[in-house]
């Protein structure tokens, strides 16, 4: 086992996000960013809606194979061919469309009447939700295909963005100009959106098989815990805890508080390349294996794995009873939380690799044949 360098600064994490709540009788009304919250835990909050019709479909010239976003009842997606798209959440109508030079792996993120999203041509842009009309945007290095974060500056008085590039930096931005407050150089491409914990640390891995904790104040290096291969997803955190996949068929936990790697977790030799939903006692992660793993978030052992037709590299989100996820195989799946049976199944027809989010009652994936999927009741 390859040891953790860590910093002499000692963390301390508060118990739980403030995107990561108790099951409420409300619906939960908007997936603002990647991940549903700063913490990218992939919680709902709520229970699992019975088995979902497809309420309306929206069809676009290229792959979905970022998350799609809610706010305002807005539906924002971007695509391979480089087509940013706002829907109404209810009717799935277009609202508007732009088309870019370079395609959209990354999620957008939705800020009052603002959309951050990075795009391959390099740059993240700054866009009114309500028109797509250009904000403001900024050049970074190379392409950029995770999504952003969203937070509080440490003082509470202003909105900034963190985001991580191709380039091998992560960032630190003024919401409202787009002004540089600080940077994190790494040696290596970094893929994922990083978390934001408990509004003080930011949290990524990288190309280089590093997983980083930066203060969010500064940008300054906490700990660096050394893995075992490329980490090209996003993490998952909850409260002080810190789950992610890597190129070496491993998911790894460690304790951000305690600063230590507490377990691997490996079941056959196929990389994991979704990222982890996490709540309090497990871990909820597809690999190419074709199976969802649950592992415990204590021992790092497996609770349960759920085999599907293809390859799932699409990332779960985590209701309070009931974990969704979908398929190379073209279907999204509902799974029991505790025992790992198959609560229903629904049959899309086209290969899904993106991340599914929810709002108001509606679970939202797109597909690799370029639909977005809007389930419900109809």
């Amino acid at each position: 086992m390859k040891k953790m360098i860590f910093a002499a600064v000692a963390l301390a994490v508060t118990a739980c996000h403030a995107d990561d709540k108790a099951a409420t009788k409300k619906d939960r009304e908007d997936w603002p960013v990647a991940r549903g919250g700063a913490g990218l835990s992939g919680q709902v909050g709520v229970a699992l809606p019975p088995k979902p019709d497809i309420k309306w479909m929206f069809q676009t010239e290229g792959a979905i194979v970022g998350e799609t976003v809610v706010a305002r009842d807005v539906v924002v997606f971007g695509n391979s061919a480089g087509l940013l798209t706002a829907v109404d959440l209810q009717s799935g109508k277009k609202k508007w469309q732009r088309e870019f030079e370079q395609s959209f792996e990354a999620a957008p993120a939705i800020l009052g009447d603002t959309i951050f999203i990075g795009c391959e041509d390099m740059k993240l842009y700054a866009l009114e939700l309500a028109t797509g009309k250009d904000k403001w945007s900024i050049e970074t290095d190379d392409k950029i295909t995770a999504g952003v974060n969203l937070t509080k500056s440490p003082d509470g008085k202003s909105d900034w963005i963190v985001m991580n590039g191709y380039d091998g930096v992560c960032r630190a931005l003024d919401a409202k100009s787009g002004k540089e407050i600080w940077k994190h150089e790494t040696e290596q491409p970094i893929n994922g959106t990083p978390a934001v914990v408990d509004g003080k640390w930011v949290v990524f891995g990288g190309c280089d098989h590093f997983l980083y904790t930066l203060n969010l104040a500064d940008g300054k290096p906490l700990t660096k815990v050394e893995g075992e291969a490329p980490i090209v997803s996003t993490v998952g955190t909850e409260g002080s805890f810190v789950a992610w996949g890597d190129h070496s068929n491993k998911v790894m936990g460690a304790d951000l508080a305690a600063g230590e790697l507490k377990w691997k977790y490996s079941d056959r030799k196929f990389p994991f390349m979704a990222a982890p939903a996490v709540d309090k006692k497990n871990v909820y992660i597809g690999g190419r294996d074709k199976k969802i793993h649950a592992i415990s978030r204590e021992s790092g052992d497996p609770i349960w794995t759920f085999k599907t037709g293809g390859r799932v590299e699409s990332s779960p989100i985590l209701f309070t009873d009931g974990v969704v996820c979908g398929s190379s195989d073209g279907r999204l799946y509902a799974i029991d939380l505790k025992s790992g049976e198959e609560v229903w199944k629904i049959d899309l027809g086209e290969s899904l690799v993106a991340p599914a989010s929810y709002a108001k009652g509606t679970i939202l994936i797109g597909s690799e044949d370029g639909t977005l999927f809007a389930l419900g009741k109809k």
